[in-house]
This record gives structure tokens, C-alpha cells and sequence, in this order.
């Protein structure tokens, strides 16, 4: 047996996987920038201190939110309002990617910083390829 690599069935699937992994991924990371943002501030070479603190709990709630997006989204079909969705989830995993390649090469934050440029820059574009898929809609029976 044979599987089209265009499908429009497989592109979907891989835009559903995509979207879930991305939300529990966000989700790890509101729940640690909330409960321990010291530590996260320290693995990254940050001081720990006050602002920064708040800083990580405040990008937290931003993760959180991309994570209840994401997961809802799993199952939409598609959309205009979904597909406008997944291009603002490319802007900004290729954005905060671009940010930490910036950070590990200043000097702003360790090596560490390379792992999220990764990360970012892995699901930007994955994303990307998603929304580069075209959908096809039978509005009649073919034969």
C-alpha cells in the first residue's frame, strides 16, 4: 500500500500532531515559568532576581495561552480563522527563535540559548509547512 505524501488527509494529521505537541510543549513551559522561574533564570546564565522573576511568570501566562490555542485547535477543520491561527504560531517561533540566537551569541544568556533557538525554530517551521498544504473540498460527487 502506497500513501500520497500531498495528501490533504496526512497534512492535516501532521498539522493536528503538530498542534498538540506544541500545546503540551507550552503548557510544560507556563507551569515551570510559574512555579520555578529562579531556576529557569539561573540554567539560562540570568540573575535571579525581582524583575525577572516576574518577567518569566508573565511569559508564562503568554505560553499558557499559546497552549489552550493550540489544543483547541487540534480539531478544527480548515478555516480562514485557523489558518491565520497557525501563521501567527510561525511568526512567533521564528521571532523568539531569532531572539535566542541573538541572546547565545551576545552574550545575554549561555549556551542554553541555543536549545531554544531550536526548539522556536523547529516548530516555526513545521508550522510553516503546514500552512504551505492546500486543502481539497468535494462540493459534488465525482462519478
Amino acid at each position: 500500500m502506497v500513501l500520497a505524501t500531498n495528501s490533504p488527509w496526512l497534512d492535516r494529521v501532521r498539522l493536528r500532531t503538530l498542534l498538540a505537541i506544541f500545546a503540551l510543549s507550552s503548557a510544560i513551559v507556563c507551569l515551570e515559568f510559574f512555579i520555578q522561574p529562579g531556576f529557569w533564570i539561573s540554567v539560562y546564565g540570568g540573575v535571579d532576581e525581582p524583575q525577572a522573576r516576574f518577567l518569566y511568570r508573565l511569559l508564562g501566562a503568554v505560553f499558557g495561552g499559546f497552549a489552550v490555542m493550540a489544543w483547541n485547535a487540534r480539531k478544527a477543520g480548515p478555516s480562514s480563522a485557523r489558518e491565520a491561527m497557525v501563521r501567527g504560531l510561525v511568526a512567533v517561533n521564528l521571532l523568539v527563535s531569532a531572539l535566542a540566537v541573538s541572546a547565545a551569541l551576545s552574550g545575554i544568556y549561555n549556551q542554553f540559548a541555543w536549545g531554544a533557538a531550536l526548539a522556536f525554530g523547529a516548530f516555526g517551521i513545521g508550522f510553516l509547512r503546514a500552512t504551505d498544504s492546500t486543502y481539497v473540498v468535494r462540493t459534488s460527487d465525482p462519478r
